[in-house]
């Protein structure tokens, strides 16, 4: 198929690169919790996107967006240094990551269950995350966002820098038109998911194929990384 519109008005094929910003340290030396909202990439953060920069370099973007947290910013405007972009780089609140309750709250009994285990809670009605943000109000609002980047024809080829469930959330509709995929779409830190979408303008839904899914240059081949996202979170709050 061809990556212009149809003649007779059909689907228009794009391509979207899903990053994740690079790692973070969510945890000060004494083990307290840091503001997710402001923290930036760690030096290892850095590296990792050095080597996704790289990865990308002589690309071209014609819209490149990131969520307004400083690490997605950060993430975003490393990975385009070499790449071109069509249009000025664009941040999104409404692509914040999901937002957690207050951990000091969290019983440590309950880390396995809702903590290694939070992203199977996300199909449960009414479910927030960690005790905070509804799955579906979150949901919502990211799918609201990215429904209104394909409502706009005048893109080919997106980069978008945010979050772990921000991905996951997208990919999963995406792929199945719900969120029953969502807990199994690992996203290690600074990984990039490349998504081809045919899209009928002004008409839902999609037909997604995934070409790429969590490729880490820094660690093609995962050595060492048997643990989940939420997992290697649930280790770093029990050594609080």
């Amino acid at each position: 198929m061809s990556a212009s519109l149809h003649p007779a008005g059909g689907p228009v094929r794009r391509r979207v690169y899903l990053v994740r910003h690079g790692h973070v340290n969510y945890f000060d030396e004494a083990g307290r919790p840091l503001d997710p909202r402001s923290v930036p990439l760690s030096a290892s953060g850095e590296a990792q996107v050095t080597a996704l920069a790289d990865l990308l370099q002589g690309e071209t973007f014609d819209r490149a967006v990131s969520s307004d947290y400083p690490r997605a910013r950060q993430t975003l405007g490393m990975i385009v240094s070499g790449a071109s972009v069509r249009r000025e780089l664009e941040t999104a609140q409404e692509l914040r990551e999901i937002r957690a309750g207050r951990l000091s709250e969290l019983p440590q009994e309950a880390y396995e269950a809702e903590v290694s285990g939070a992203y199977h809670w996300a199909q449960n009605p009414g479910a927030g995350f960690l005790r905070g943000e509804r799955w579906e109000d979150f949901s919502r609002r990211i799918l609201d966002w990215f429904q209104a980047l394909l409502a706009d024809p005048d893109w080919q080829t997106a980069v978008i820098a945010s979050h772990d469930a921000v991905n996951r959330v997208v990919m999963s509709w995406l792929v199945g038109g719900d969120f029953s995929s969502l807990p199994y779409l690992e996203q290690d830190p600074a990984c990039v998911n490349i998504v081809d979408i045919d899209h009928v303008p002004g008409r839902l839904p999609v037909t997604a194929y995934l070409r790429l899914v969590n490729y880490t240059p820094y660690n093609p081949m995962k050595t060492g990384a048997r643990q989940t996202v939420m997992e290697r979170i649930t280790e770093s709050m029990l050594k609080m």
